[in-house]
């Protein structure tokens, strides 16, 4: 019974996160570095989880915060790696965002490593648009790093 409740997991974990592109029927509520379509209903939540290193003076930022309202961050925390926990200085850790359905419809989550530290500013100041996204943009020329597209149906 064990091995069969494994196995099933599993195949689930296979099959539901696969490319967006050859399927957007995709349904999985947690999402990965392969997957890109999250299907919600009201009221669900998924979460995402990057990798970070505080120590380069960037941290992970939801640029496009003001123009998604399908979703809305729900919670947001930090897990330290083993070696950091250890006082390793650069061995990163790991940031987990929930996001909840709120309203119907389709919005794109763009996640983007922003120069918060280097430039002494929060990640609200990085919003798409702003003078300093605009600046970032010429030292690192890629408009977003993650993009993920939330479609919230009833």
């Amino acid at each position: 019974m064990k091995y069969l409740i494994i196995t099933i997991c599993s195949l689930f974990i296979l099959f539901s996160c696969h490319d967006a592109r050859k399927n957007e029927k995709m349904e999985s509520k947690y999402t990965n570095d392969k997957c890109q379509l999250i299907t919600l209903h009201i009221g669900e939540t998924f979460n995402i989880k990057l990798n970070v290193n505080g120590s380069i003076g960037s941290s992970p930022c939801w640029i496009n915060e003001g123009k998604c309202h399908s979703v809305k961050e729900d919670l947001s925390w930090y897990v330290m790696s083993s070696k950091e926990k250890k006082r390793c200085i650069g061995c990163g850790r790991t940031i987990y965002w929930a996001f909840k359905a709120v309203t119907l419809g389709t919005d794109t989550i763009k996640i983007k490593q922003c120069p918060t530290g280097r430039m002494q500013k929060s990640c609200s100041a990085f919003q798409e648009d702003s003078l300093a996204y605009k600046e970032d943009l010429k030292y690192a020329p890629r408009k977003y790093d993650k993009a993920i597209i939330v479609r919230v149906v009833r």
